[in-house]
């Protein structure tokens, strides 16, 4: 029974793959990671490997192995990292994710070779690290907002979390303390402590390039004038409210319970308004990463066509975050 389930789940996989290599999405991330690997690629070389600095994941340790033999090329080292993980979780993930990966590794892996001559003089190290930040993590940022991979811890992580339960971020922690402590040992505390500066401009500007520069806010309200509320919102802010049927764990009072999402420059107007009109009102408020629908972002500004609908109905968790 179970082998009659893995062999329908791999036909509908290729049904999947195949239907979205129809889609201009498909393509659009293609090309996407094409452009974003040569973009990553000229950092590495040109910059961390001529700070002698470090990185995160396969790339880090591929660039601890390189310092320390001098070879292969860091393109190769980062292609012979891939296999045994591509051999390890093929039948674990969606065929998609699993092609979509090997494109990225292989696009990746020829980039760092083809530029492994470039170098950028950058005399300041503290400069070097932000700007290798801010390139090789825009770089990523663009094609694994459109659902690309390069492959690498991203797979490892997805596959521990599923066969053992170890959560993502502790599989990142460890493989990123892997080339902090190279660069410790390697060289010395300054080369580690421009490493962690570069990471950390890294990781933000990739976050920042996922979920857009322009952050939202999710608004939940508990006013004892909801209908007041509610109009003031949807005039004054020009934004939609919800209303969710709630009561009180203390009370047991019947409340409508307000939820709306903002732009953080209307932030401060609805404070305005709030006091100006229910003082006492319950307020919570959060940051929300991604917002898609009326009036924010629309499935077109994401890359998806209306032929990608037809194809959805076979994603599977792994291609989320591929």
């Amino acid at each position: 029974m179970q082998t009659e389930n893995e062999k329908k789940r791999f036909q509908e996989d290729i049904h999947y793959l195949v239907d979205s290599l129809k889609t201009r999405r498909f393509w659009r991330t293609i090309i996407l990671m094409a452009l974003g690997c040569l973009g990553a690629s000229l950092a590495v070389n040109g910059i961390l490997v001529e700070n002698r600095f470090f990185d995160g994941g396969f790339n880090g340790i591929s660039l601890v192995i390189f310092y320390l033999t001098g070879w292969p090329p860091l393109g190769v080292i980062y292609f012979l990292l891939n296999i045994p993980v591509f051999l390890i979780c093929w039948r674990e993930m969606s065929l998609k994710f699993i092609f979509v990966s090997m494109v990225g590794v292989v696009f990746f892996s020829t980039s760092l070779y083809l530029t492994r001559n470039v170098r950028l003089q950058i005399d300041e190290p503290m400069l070097a690290a932000i700007l290798a930040g801010i390139i090789i993590g825009g770089s990523i940022g663009v094609f694994v907002r459109f659902g690309g991979s390069s492959g690498g811890l991203e797979m490892v992580a997805l596959l521990l979390k599923k066969k053992l339960s170890i959560p993502m971020g502790n599989t990142f922690l460890v493989a990123n303390a892997i080339p902090l402590s190279g660069a410790l040992l390697i060289y010395d505390l300054n080369t580690a402590l421009y490493t962690g500066i570069f990471m950390f401009v890294e990781s933000v500007v990739l976050e920042k390039v996922q979920t857009g520069f322009s952050q939202r806010k999710t608004v939940f309200i508990i006013s004892n004038k909801p209908d007041l509320i509610a109009e003031e919102v949807m005039k004054r802010l020009d934004r939609g409210v919800t209303f969710i049927h709630a009561s009180g764990g203390w009370t047991h009072n019947e409340h409508h319970m307000i939820y709306t999402v903002i732009n953080m420059s209307e932030l401060g107007r609805l404070k305005e308004l709030m006091f100006r009109h229910d003082p006492e009102a319950f307020i919570a408020i959060s940051n929300t990463a991604e917002v898609i629908g009326n009036r924010f972002l629309t499935w077109e500004d994401e890359g998806y066509t209306p032929i990608d609908k037809g194809v959805a109905r076979f994603a599977t968790s792994e291609g989320k975050n591929g």
